[in-house]
């Protein structure tokens, strides 16, 4: 790591805060965690696990929220 920005990453101090964890068909894994950077800034982190390969990204309320509806409408109208 530089010298440089060994500092700066340990002046963010993240509280992460278990929400759910999901199993679905054909192995596959899911964890929600609230990740609360302790200046009022809350993301959802969402790890998405497939035997050894991980995809992890972190979303805004905002965009978690479009998501998860997103999520909702395509449920409903499957069962429609």
């Amino acid at each position: 790591m530089k010298p440089y920005l060994h500092g700066a990453l340990n002046m963010i101090e993240e509280k992460i805060t278990d929400i759910a964890n999901y199993e679905f068909p054909m192995k596959k894994l899911a964890t929600l965690k609230d990740v609360d950077f302790g200046n009022g800034t809350h993301f959802l982190r969402v790890t998405l696990r497939e035997q050894r390969r991980f995809t992890i990204f972190d979303l805004d309320p905002v965009s978690a929220e479009k998501f998860g509806q997103q999520l909702v409408d395509w449920a409903k109208a499957q069962n429609g």
